[in-house]
């Protein structure tokens, strides 16, 4: 592929030159059509052109070259140049330049009067004289085609770079976003889950299980169905490997086999909901990998969701429980100088407010993908203006907050299964 590239860069760049070297000198098919000339004179001006075209040649060819800054003659030194040739091209250089004035096409040599865009019609009028044509060499036209081609090639480079990165970042986004909701997705399939699991103990009746296709028309209105449909099938994934209470399995329906959900989180033991506490850490959905944790921070807020249920919630001051499991759960993290939790919010939201953004990075690491009282809790960063705007007593705060109490009573769900398993292994 390689040596492909390189032979079609060489004939391109060949075939470039050869096109700058055609077309070069004055044609005699381009008939003096002077009547007040006699042939002698005809012959004697055709020959001056031939020789001034020539000269000029040279003189723009060495400029293009590099090889001179002089890229055009004056007048003068026109003259000058056709007086050392012989006095009888002298005598013809004005009737020359009348002619070059007069034939109105690109004879190889352009008249330059004080504005070089200027129509020029009268001979006392011109200053200097350019070729059209450059004379190069072989070696001068393959190295300026070398050097466009590779300009060309460059600039080409940089534009599909540009576009790359741009669709690169656009993926990037998207692929995002899909994750964000994928995960919304699948906070909601286990509410429809549970909540049907509940109703199913209230009423015998009702059957344990719930059809998949059902659960994803409840949650999906039919407009939108195509469009989600990939977030849709990634949410049924996750379920599937990583959602231990969410068991599927076919089970017949009016004479139709259907896939469906059965909700088999167990009930706790009469024991053991005397010792834990009600609000808990219940450890790790998913591990945290390039799609589902961004990999640094430009802010040091975070605004973390599913943290409660305002509904279900008593007392007047379980919203402090909240802000302490939070502590909790980020005792590692010296970093957290504010919180508040938006007691009203039917999302169950927190925001939290950190010395940098690196604390911030390590708070949501922490946080996202963690189970919580039954709850997925997903975190997402905040801008700080936007954080100070909504509190704007968070502007003033730097000291560090540390959990109550180092008993790390939200942390304790987890200590005991650490040492039910410790157990059970030693034993």
């Amino acid at each position: 592929m390689f040596l492909l590239t390189a032979a079609c860069l060489f004939f391109l760049i060949l075939g470039l030159t050869y096109l700058g070297m055609r077309g070069t000198g004055v044609s005699e098919d381009r008939a003096l059509s002077g009547k007040y000339w006699s042939a002698n004179e005809k012959n004697l001006m055709m020959n001056s052109l031939y020789k001034l075209h020539d000269r000029l040649a040279q003189v723009a060819g060495d400029h293009e070259c590099g090889n001179s800054i002089q890229r055009r003659l004056s007048v003068q030194e026109v003259a000058a140049y056709l007086k050392d040739l012989g006095p009888e091209y002298e005598d013809v250089f004005n009737m020359s330049l009348q002619w070059i004035l007069e034939n109105g096409k690109d004879v190889g040599i352009r008249c330059i009067g004080n504005g070089s865009s200027e129509d020029l019609t009268n001979i006392t009028d011109v200053q200097f004289l350019q070729s059209t044509r450059p004379q190069m060499s072989f070696w001068c036209r393959f190295r300026r085609a070398f050097v466009t081609v590779t300009h060309r090639l460059l600039l080409l480079c940089v534009v599909m770079a540009c576009v790359v990165l741009h669709y690169v970042k656009y993926h990037w986004t998207k692929e995002e976003e899909e994750t964000r909701q994928m995960y919304d997705m699948v906070i909601k399939i286990i509410d429809v889950l549970r909540s049907h699991n509940d109703a199913c103990q209230e009423n015998k009746d009702l059957q344990p299980y719930m059809p998949i296709p059902h659960v994803r028309d409840s949650l999906i209105p039919p407009p939108d169905r195509k469009k989600m449909k990939k977030v849709w099938d990634r949410a049924v994934d996750f379920l599937a490997a990583d959602e231990s209470r969410v068991r599927t399995e076919t089970q017949r329906i009016g004479g139709v086999d259907f896939l469906v959900w059965r909700w088999i989180q167990p009930a706790a033991s009469r024991d053991k909901i005397l010792v834990v506490p009600s609000k808990v850490w219940q450890g790790q959905a998913f591990h945290l990998d390039r799609r589902n944790s961004p990999p640094n921070s430009l802010t040091p807020c975070l605004k973390i969701r599913n943290m409660f249920d305002p509904v279900m919630e008593i007392g007047d001051h379980w919203h402090l429980a909240i802000q302490e499991a939070i502590l909790e759960k980020c005792s590692d993290n010296d970093g957290i100088v504010h919180i508040a939790v938006d007691r009203n919010s039917c999302e169950g939201c927190v925001y939290v407010k950190c010395l940098s953004p690196e604390y911030a990075g390590k708070a949501f690491k922490a946080l996202h993908g963690s189970w919580f009282d039954g709850k997925l809790v997903t975190v997402k960063y905040l801008r700080l203006d936007r954080y100070h705007h909504r509190f704007p007593q968070a502007l003033t705060c730097n000291v560090p907050l540390k959990p109550s109490n180092k008993h790390m009573n939200s942390m304790s769900h987890l200590r005991l299964q650490t040492g039910t398993a410790n157990s059970q292994g030693s034993s």
